[in-house]
């Protein structure tokens, strides 16, 4: 597999030789903390960041496998950014990242290798690798105060996504109690649909936006309550923001993951999802979830990114 990644690093070196147009960018770069690079693409153009300035940028995190860890294209929310470094300012302790791209101009991409041997730990998944691979592509570059105009524009905007959550709170809270009154009551026996695994679900309401689907990332209003007790124990609109994660990547629990996936966006729905496609018999650590608890979870699919 080494062997291989090499080959294909090569080759890709080779294919962006041919259109470097500025000396110096051909083959493997070296910064002067040892950080080591190839570029993908050029631009001699484009804008290069000043320090101080903030650097808008893609990345592609892989293993040397070639599996893609995190793509922010498709990973939704914002675009990553940093603010540029000088040199006096680079140290030991500079990451890859903020190291090489204060050297790259918008609209060139950059392959960087950084040994695993460096990190603090190893990421999930990468016990046995010794590089990770970052490809990066700078898309722009503002100053100061256009950056903070645009920090100052979202947070004008969360706020006011914030407070129309908060404001259907009520509503959603008083409409998970009554459904959870029929459940109890047997009354949606008739309504409830159930998939192999046993997950059961209702889907009170279809939306007609983009189907859920593994790899995408999902932005959910939610309501968890025990159904023992009718007690809640999470919800997301008080809080007056969603929860956003990768569908299918394991980072909820199982129930989420096949439930989701089965809506679309502004899908309404209910799901009842048992211990073991929840927090099992352990529970959860502080005890709001008790061991082999079935779980009540209304939902609300608001975006496929």
């Amino acid at each position: 597999m080494r062997n291989l990644l090499f080959t294909l690093l090569a080759a890709v070196t080779l294919l962006a030789a041919g259109c470097n147009a500025e000396a110096g960018k051909d083959g493997m770069q070296t910064t002067e903390a040892g950080n080591r690079y190839t570029y993908l693409t050029t631009n001699d153009e484009g804008q290069l960041a000043e320090p101080g300035e903030f650097i808008y940028f893609n990345a592609i995190l892989k293993t040397e496998g070639d599996s893609v860890l995190i793509d922010t294209k498709t990973a939704g929310g914002p675009p990553p950014v940093i603010q540029a470094l000088s040199d006096s300012t680079v140290n030991a302790d500079t990451g890859p990242v903020e190291d090489v791209l204060r050297k790259v101009r918008v609209g060139e991409r950059v392959l960087i290798r950084a040994n695993l041997e460096n990190f603090p730990r190893k990421p999930p998944g990468m016990e046995n690798d010794s590089v990770l691979l970052y490809d990066l592509e700078v898309t722009e570059v503002i100053d100061q105060d256009e950056f903070n105009a645009r920090q100052e524009e979202a947070a004008q905007e969360a706020q006011a996504k914030a407070e129309e959550v908060r404001g259907r709170m009520d509503e959603r809270m008083a409409f998970s109690q009554q459904v959870y009154e029929d459940y109890k009551a047997g009354k949606l026996d008739g309504e409830i649909q159930t998939t192999p695994s046993g997950l059961r679900y209702i889907i009170h309401e279809e939306g007609s936006g983009t189907e859920a689907e593994p790899g995408k990332t999902v932005s959910v209003q939610y309501i968890g309550r025990l159904t023992s007790n009718g007690e809640i124990f999470d919800q997301s609109f008080e809080r007056g923001s969603s929860i956003q994660f990768p569908l299918g990547a394991q980072r909820v629990i199982a129930g989420w993951d096949e439930g989701i996936d089965l809506l679309q966006v502004g899908d309404r729905a209910t799901f009842i999802i048992p211990a073991e496609l929840g927090y099992g018999e352990g529970g959860t650590p502080d005890g709001s979830i008790p061991p082999g608890s079935e779980l009540m979870f209304y939902v609300e699919l608001e975006e496929v990114l």
